[in-house]
Formats: structure tokens, sequence, C-alpha cells
């Protein structure tokens, strides 16, 4: 068996498919805490297997690493804007804000692993 089916089979075997992992947690429409460190957990094995497999590519771990700082940098972000008691009007522009930001994300990936 060859390093990529080794490394594959390993995170796999560890993990539940993303699609798996997601109809899980919104299964109740809600997202605990729980929920949400089991898939951060879940992201960085995988994203770990694929720095294994391709060790001499720099841009995975700092993909992982700017990947965290996003996800903190959002939390900080609507933590500041709880603070200004905002309406509701506001709220829903926050989410939709954010929401676009991570479409934009997922564009980028749809449209390059298109590619690969």
């Amino acid at each position: 068996m060859d390093t990529e089916s080794e490394t594959n089979k390993e995170s796999s075997a560890s993990t539940p498919t993303l699609s798996a992992r997601l109809s899980a947690i919104y299964a109740d429409q809600q997202l605990s805490p729980t929920e949400y460190q089991a898939l951060r957990d879940d992201a960085d094995v995988v994203m770990s297997a694929l720095i294994k497999q391709f060790p001499n590519v720099g841009y995975l771990g700092i993909f992982q690493t700017l990947a965290d700082l996003i996800a903190q940098s959002m939390q900080l972000g609507i933590i500041e804007i709880r603070k200004t008691k905002p309406s509701p009007e506001v709220k829903v522009q926050v989410k939709e804000s954010y929401a676009y930001q991570v479409a934009y994300i997922k564009a980028c990936l749809d449209i390059f692993t298109q590619r690969l």
C-alpha cells in the first residue's frame, strides 16, 4: 500500500466524513460547545494527515494556522459587537456579513479543487 492510501485510510478511520459530522451536528438545528470542539479536533486530525502526506507543501500548515486565527478573529469580533447590545437587524447584518466571508472561502475551495 502506498503512503497516500495509508494516510487517507488513517485519517478516515479516526474521523467521520465531513458530511456525516455536519449532519449529526445540525440534526437538532443547534451547535453545542462539545460538537464545536469535536469538529475543530477532526479538522486538525484531517489536516495533519494531509500535512504528513505532503510534508514539503508548507502552505498546508499555514492554512491550518490561519483557519484557527480566522475563527478566533470571528469570535472576538462578535464578542465586541455583542458588547454594543446590537438590535435584531444588526445581529442579522453581522451574521450575513460573516456568512458571506465564509461563502467566499468555500467558493475558493470549490474552484481550486476543481483544478486538482
